[in-house]
């Protein structure tokens, strides 16, 4: 009996081995808890600590690019996680271009699905002064092709309308856009802001993950424990 399936089948399965490998060691790149923690605070929510947090997910990848399972709901319940927590991971795989940016979360229907050509090509229109340049709205229009022949005002108002239609479907990621002032807060440039002062630290009684700054001490917001960093010889000296 010749030995060259085996063989072939050997290969074939060392290949999806290696694909597999490959494919997992780049959805683990820059993805961390504590950088979903930050993520999660930018957006208003401030979360407790999870077991098998990147597992949770390579599931909801996997259910998205692999099985293209539609219905969140389903999704969440396979990973083990709230409707809401699931589009918050869903939104900072996202944000760390884990997804493709022009998957469109349909919150009221509970639904996750490529948008149309209409809103991908909207969604380019803008990527560049968004995620790039972080403009302003005046900025954004200022920049446009048809800044020359349109008026800026009725130009503006149109900006402002599209951001409002792609940021309603999430294919924005990374910001939050103001519509009573019409400003935009860029999760980007504020992460940057914070970065040299703020650190993450787990609670000594309940595990929780809190935000403080170097050097000082906080009350945990989950169970009221009070959370201290303490400042290495380093750190005094860099200060002094």
């Amino acid at each position: 009996m010749s030995p060259w399936p085996s063989i072939i089948a050997i290969i074939i399965f060392t290949i999806i081995f290696i694909f597999v490998w490959i494919r997992d060691r780049r959805l683990e790149k820059n993805i961390s808890e504590p950088s979903y923690q930050r993520y999660a605070k930018f957006y208003g929510s401030t979360l407790p600590t999870e077991q098998d947090f990147i597992n949770k997910l390579k599931i909801i990848y996997q259910a998205i690019v692999k099985n293209k399972e539609t219905d969140i709901k389903k999704i969440a319940r396979q990973a083990k996680c709230t409707y809401i927590d699931c589009i918050l991971k869903i939104r900072y795989l996202k944000n760390k271009r884990k997804l493709a940016d022009y998957y469109y979360i349909d919150e009221v229907n509970g639904i996750i699905n490529k948008c149309s050509k209409e809103d991908q090509k909207l969604l380019k229109k803008y990527k560049l002064y968004i995620y790039n340049n972080h403009f302003q709205i005046d900025e954004i229009a200022s920049k446009l092709p048809e800044a020359r022949m349109k008026n800026q005002k009725e130009l503006q108002e149109k900006v402002f309308r599209e951001l409002c239609y792609l940021d309603d479907k999430d294919l924005i990621n990374g910001i939050i856009l103001n519509r009573v002032d019409r400003t935009i807060t860029y999760y980007s440039v504020e992460k940057q802001k914070n970065r040299k002062d703020k650190i993450t630290k787990n609670c000594p009684n309940c595990g929780a993950l809190n935000e403080l700054n170097k050097g000082s001490k906080v009350k945990c917001e989950y169970c009221g424990s009070i959370i201290e960093d303490e400042l290495d010889e380093k750190d005094i000296k860099i200060m002094t």
